[in-house]
This record gives C-alpha cells, structure tokens and sequence, in this order.
C-alpha cells in the first residue's frame, strides 16, 4: 500500500506524528509499504506506538531523537498515546466515511 491510498484520517496520524519528530514520521510512511490495507497499517502503527509508549528512552536512544530532533522520551511517550488513542475510532468508522484526500 501506498501513503497516497490514505484517508484523511489515516494520513492525519502521519501528519501528527510530523509535528513532533520527522524520524517517525518516516517510519509511520514507510510502514505503509508492508500492508495491503489501511486497517492493517493502523493495527501495525498501534503494534509499533505501544513498543514506543512502553519504551520511550529506548526509541530516543535508538535515533538519538534528543540529539537531533530535540525530542525527548516524555514528548515521544506523550505523542504515542495521543496518536493511539486516534486509532480505534479511526478502524471503528468505515473506510468510505473517513474522508479522500485530494491532490
């Protein structure tokens, strides 16, 4: 799958993910590569967020987001939940009532 096939809703999770550190945002795109669909990306992106919030130092520490994105554990943990909180009413809403991006 492509980024491009995203709903506005799903793409919102990459967007929000932007506003706070570029490296996840990167991995959240990336990923979209390895499902076939938008409901099995976001359960990947839940699987990957939880990992995050479980272990915020470790994420920072793997990229060294600090260094480089001024991120810190806190803001990543705190960004994690956020968007995990999203994500479960994003795969309750059907696929057509999620909105079409327009180009």
């Amino acid at each position: 799958m492509d980024t491009d096939d995203f709903s506005d809703m799903a793409y919102a999770i990459i967007r929000q993910a932007a506003q706070v550190s570029d490296t996840l945002k990167a991995e959240l795109g990336a990923m979209s590569r390895d499902h076939r669909h938008e409901e099995d990306w976001l359960r990947g992106v839940q699987k990957h967020l939880r990992g995050i919030q479980a272990h915020p130092q470790g994420y920072v520490d793997l990229w060294s987001l600090d260094e480089f994105e001024g991120v810190t554990p806190s803001e990543i943990r705190e960004l994690a939940t956020q968007l995990l909180n999203q994500i479960p009413k994003i795969l309750a809403m059907p696929l057509e009532q999620r909105g079409h991006r327009k180009w």
